[in-house]
C-alpha cells in the first residue's frame, strides 16, 4: 500500500479543490476534441487558473493582489465554461463526457466566483 502524502496547503480551499477536480473530466473532453485547435488550450487555461488561485491565496487577505489573482482565475474558469458549452451545443463530444466536464467546471465557477466581492 502506497504511503499517503501529506495534504498540500492549498487543498483546504474548496475553490482550489474544485479546479483540481475539474482536470480529469476536462482532460477527457479535450481528448475527444483533440482535432479541434482550441481544445489543447483548455488544460493550459485550467493550469493557469490554479496558478492564479495559488497566487491569490499567497497574497494578504483583502489585498488588491489577492483580488486581482482570484479575478484572473475566475475569468479563466469562465473561458473554459464557454468552451464546454460550445462543445455541448455543437455536439462535438459524447453527451456524458460533456456533462461531466460541465458539472465540474460549473462547480469550479461557483466556488472561484465566491472569492470575489459582490
Amino acid at each position: 500500500m502506497p504511503a499517503r502524502r501529506p495534504p498540500h496547503p492549498l487543498e483546504h480551499h474548496p475553490s482550489f479543490r474544485a479546479v483540481i477536480a475539474a482536470a480529469p473530466p476536462l482532460a477527457e473532453l479535450v481528448f475527444r476534441l483533440r482535432k479541434r485547435p482550441e481544445a489543447t488550450s483548455l488544460v493550459g487555461t485550467l493550469a493557469l487558473a490554479c496558478g492564479d488561485l495559488a497566487d491569490g491565496f499567497a497574497a494578504p487577505p483583502c489585498s488588491r493582489k489577492r483580488l486581482t489573482a482570484h479575478h484572473r482565475a475566475w475569468i479563466a474558469v469562465r473561458e473554459i465554461d464557454r468552451a464546454v458549452t460550445a462543445a455541448a451545443r455543437g455536439r462535438l463530444a459524447p453527451p456524458d463526457v460533456v456533462k461531466r466536464a460541465q458539472r465540474a467546471i460549473d462547480r469550479a465557477d461557483v466556488l472561484v466566483g465566491a472569492l470575489l466581492p459582490s
